[in-house]
């Protein structure tokens, strides 16, 4: 029987409601991860040209990133995968889980995270953590709930043993101003001078050594995820790429082929 007490064999045999559809699906009570990643990634536009080697973004006439992260030795990470761009239906689902509290969309959002690592296995099977991008949500947080570490959650349910999900391995000890809105210098000004200090390590003991992939919802420029990453770095972690549920678009890329091919390999340690 399946996870909702449906046998199994007989909600396979039906075809997906259809993203994002999803709450009358027979797949979402089930195993098969792969099904909700293809029903969710099917309409999403595909850019055309040579993608960035860093964020996997379309680059522009002139070869070049237009996020300069993806052209500095100090960003901290590696590479950055996005599940899908940031538009359309997608965006629509992230939005009502993150800012109006639509709960239930993390079991949908978990299955996708846990299909996009199965099925690209070969890139995710060398890292030896898994952990959600922290959030803080004691006193005075902007959210009693953690976003990101529930879709974790999900996806470190459904996975069991298969997958390194690891929540803790970095905390948030205070609020910190949202960076959404923000302009580019505005947003890494706040990030170096307010996440980074809010962020630790409980037990540096337990990254040493190893590659770590961060999760978070939406991929912007990076400068959140270069935060973690430092910190993650510094306490000794080897390498730390990021995985994101979706990549906002740059400037450059029209739209609806807003965003670059999933496709493609990670490069090293920055």
């Amino acid at each position: 029987m399946g996870e909702g007490g449906r046998d199994e064999g007989d909600a396979m045999a039906l075809p997906p409601k259809g993203f994002p559809g999803c709450r009358q699906c027979p797949y979402v009570t089930l195993r098969e991860v792969g099904v909700c990643l293809r029903c969710s990634t099917s309409g999403m536009p595909v850019a055309h040209g040579e993608p960035c080697p860093v964020c996997d973004q379309a680059m522009g006439p002139d070869k070049r990133c237009s996020n300069d992260w993806c052209g500095r030795g100090d960003r901290w990470f590696s590479v950055v995968w996005s599940i899908g761009p940031h538009v359309g239906a997608w965006r629509s689902v992230i939005g009502a889980y993150k800012y109006r509290h639509e709960v239930g969309w993390a079991v949908v959002l978990g299955r996708v995270l846990l299909g996009y690592l199965d099925e690209h296995m070969p890139w995710f099977d060398d890292y030896d953590l898994i952990v959600p991008m922290p959030a803080f949500i004691g006193p005075g947080a902007r959210r009693r709930w953690d976003p990101v570490g529930d879709v974790v959650a999900v996806a470190a349910h459904l996975a069991g043993p298969c997958w390194d999900f690891c929540p803790g391995v970095i905390v948030k000890d205070r609020e910190t101003p949202a960076l959404t809105g923000l302009a580019r210098p505005a947003r890494r000004a706040c990030a170096e001078g307010q996440l980074r200090p809010a962020l630790r390590i409980p037990d540096p003991g337990a990254v040493t050594g190893c590659r770590v992939l961060v999760v978070d919802d939406v991929f912007t420029e990076g400068s959140t995820l270069r935060e973690v990453a430092r910190a993650l770095m510094l306490a000794g972690a080897e390498e730390v790429a990021g995985v994101t549920l979706a990549r906002r678009p740059w400037q450059h890329a029209p739209l609806p082929n807003g965003l670059a091919p999933l496709a493609r390999q990670p490069i090293g340690r920055a």
